[in-house]
C-alpha cells in the first residue's frame, strides 16, 4: 500500500462516489477502482459497500481512512519541512479549540508579529471530541479544551486511546458571561436562580457524544428553562447582546469580548475547578510557529 493510494481513497470517501474522485484526481474509474480492490485484497478487508444509491466506507473503511489522513498530513509535513524556499516565505500552523475568544487573541497576536510573505493560519472551533479527533488524525498540530474533576477520568481515558498529552494552560472555576447591559450586571455574584428567568446558551453537541462532554458547566441539578443552543461563537455574543443571554465559562476575559461590552460574574456555591490546557500527540515536538502559539495562549488564558 503506498501514499499515493491513501490520498486516493481519502478522495473516494471525500467525493462519495468514485466516478467523482476520478475526475477530481484526473484518472479513469476503472482504474481508481482497480486500486482500490489492491488494498482491499493487500489487506484483506473490504473498504466501500457499493449500491444503487452510491457508496458508503465500512467500520474497517473509515478506521483506514483516519490513520491514512494523519499519515498524509504527516508526508505534507515532512514535505513542507524540508522545502527550504518554503519554509522561507510561508508558515502555516492548524489548530483546533473549544469556544474561547483568548484563542482568536493568541492566534491573531501571531498574525500581527508575522514577517513572513504569505501564511496560513487555520483555526477549527468545536466541542471536545471534534477537537480531540482533529488533533488525533493530524487535521490540527494542536487542540484547545478543558478538563473538569466531573470529566477528568473520561477525558484522560479518551487522551489516551487517541494517543494524545493534555498540558494544563490555567485553573479557575467557572463563571457566568453575560452582556454589561444585563439585568444582573449590577450584581457582583450570581446565583443558579438568579439565571432561571434568562436563556441559557449551549453549544451544539454531537447526539452521540456523551453528555459529560458538553462545554456548559451546569451543576447536577441545575437545568435551565431556557436555552438557546448555538453553533459558534458570533451566535452566542448575540445572544448575550440581544436577549439577556448567558453563558457559563472560565474566568477569562479576551480583549474582544471587553470591547464587545462582555463581562463575567462568579456564580455562588459553584466553585468546581475547571482546567484549560492544550493537547497534542504523544512525544510530538511542537513546530517553533506552534510553540509560540502556546506562548500567547499563557498570556491571554489569565484568569482576569
Amino acid at each position: 500500500m503506498t501514499l499515493l493510494q491513501l490520498k486516493y481513497i481519502a478522495m473516494i470517501a471525500k467525493c462519495g462516489s468514485f466516478s467523482k474522485a476520478a475526475q477530481t484526481l484526473y484518472v479513469t474509474q476503472p482504474g481508481i477502482s482497480k486500486m482500490v480492490r489492491a488494498v482491499e485484497e493487500e489487506l484483506g478487508i473490504t473498504i466501500f459497500v457499493r449500491s444503487s444509491a452510491g457508496i458508503t466506507l465500512t467500520a474497517e473503511g473509515e478506521e483506514l481512512v483516519r490513520m491514512g489522513n494523519r499519515l498524509i498530513k504527516d508526508a505534507d509535513q515532512i514535505t513542507q519541512h524540508f522545502k527550504q524556499e518554503i519554509r522561507d516565505t510561508h508558515e502555516e500552523l492548524n489548530v483546533s479549540s473549544q469556544h474561547y475568544c483568548f484563542v482568536i487573541d493568541a492566534l491573531t497576536m501571531l498574525q500581527k508579529k508575522s514577517t513572513m510573505d504569505s501564511y496560513t493560519y487555520k483555526l477549527l472551533i468545536g466541542q471536545n471530541p471534534e477537537v480531540i479527533q482533529q488533533v488525533a488524525d493530524g487535521e490540527s498540530e494542536l487542540g484547545v479544551l478543558f478538563v473538569g474533576e466531573h470529566n477528568r477520568k473520561f477525558m484522560n481515558r479518551m487522551f489516551e486511546e487517541s494517543g494524545l498529552e493534555f498540558h494544563e494552560l490555567i485553573t479557575s472555576v467557572p463563571s457566568v458571561f453575560i452582556h454589561k447591559n444585563h439585568p444582573l450586571a449590577a450584581k457582583t455574584s450570581v446565583t443558579f436562580e438568579d439565571l432561571q428567568p434568562y436563556p441559557c446558551i449551549m453549544y451544539d453537541l454531537d447526539a452521540d457524544a456523551p453528555s459529560i462532554l458538553h462545554e456548559e458547566f451546569l451543576a447536577a441539578d441545575f437545568y435551565p428553562k431556557k436555552v438557546n443552543i448555538i453553533s459558534d461563537l458570533y451566535q452566542s455574543l448575540q445572544v448575550m447582546t440581544a436577549c439577556n443571554g448567558y453563558d457559563f465559562g472560565m474566568g477569562v476575559i479576551s480583549e474582544g469580548n471587553k470591547a464587545l461590552g462582555i463581562e463575567k460574574r462568579p456564580i455562588e456555591g459553584f466553585d468546581q475547578p475547571i482546567s484549560i490546557g492544550w493537547i497534542c500527540r504523544k512525544a510530538h515536538v511542537l513546530s517553533p510557529l506552534a510553540a509560540e502559539f502556546v506562548e500567547n495562549l499563557k498570556t491571554f488564558s489569565v484568569d482576569t
